[in-house]
């Protein structure tokens, strides 16, 4: 590559970015903008940040905008719909064909057909996306991370728990 040209660079402030935090911003994009079926944008309202599904959702706290998720080059949300994916798989909201079968859904069919069950509201994809990004936080954390935490609980004379992990990590 020739040195003069100009090489991609990915924000410091999104360069660190963990599913979890990406599924955070997720549901926070929800909460403020809407929530929408069967469509990843509401392009029917004249705004930048019109409602959107939860890939979209995702692809909005990623990049910012809706061309990528739009246009399907949105490679920087797959570990993120991965995780998702595996959760919802986890905790019973994907029937076991659709995960395992001969023609295994991907990823982002798993999460599209939760988004758009009937049965499903707002406060069940924020839920979803908030619980998922616990147990990202909980099955990724690092033995240093666990070991302060800890430390931390037993100098309060407190017994270390997962939902106080997760809180002492939140306010970190």
């Amino acid at each position: 590559m020739n040195p003069t040209q100009n090489q991609p660079t990915t924000p410091a402030a999104l360069a660190d970015l963990t599913p979890a935090d990406i599924l955070r911003c997720a549901a926070r994009y929800l909460e403020l903008r809407g929530w929408t079926k069967s469509v990843h944008y509401d392009r029917t309202t004249e705004t930048a940040f019109p409602p959107a599904c939860i890939t979209g959702a995702i692809g909005m706290a990623v990049y910012g905008n809706h061309t990528p998720t739009q246009t399907g080059d949105d490679g920087d949300c797959d570990p993120t719909l991965r995780h998702l994916a595996d959760y919802l798989w986890r905790d019973g909201h994907v029937p076991e064909h659709d995960y395992y079968g001969a023609l295994c859904c991907s990823d982002r069919e798993i999460v599209a057909d939760f988004n758009d069950h009937a049965s499903h509201t707002l406060t069940d994809v924020l839920d979803v996306l908030r619980d998922c990004a616990d147990d990202y936080d909980w099955t990724h954390a690092t033995g240093d991370q666990l070991e302060t935490y800890a430390e931390y609980e037993y100098d309060q004379e407190r017994l270390p728990t997962r939902a106080g992990f997760l809180a002492w990590r939140a306010a970190r």
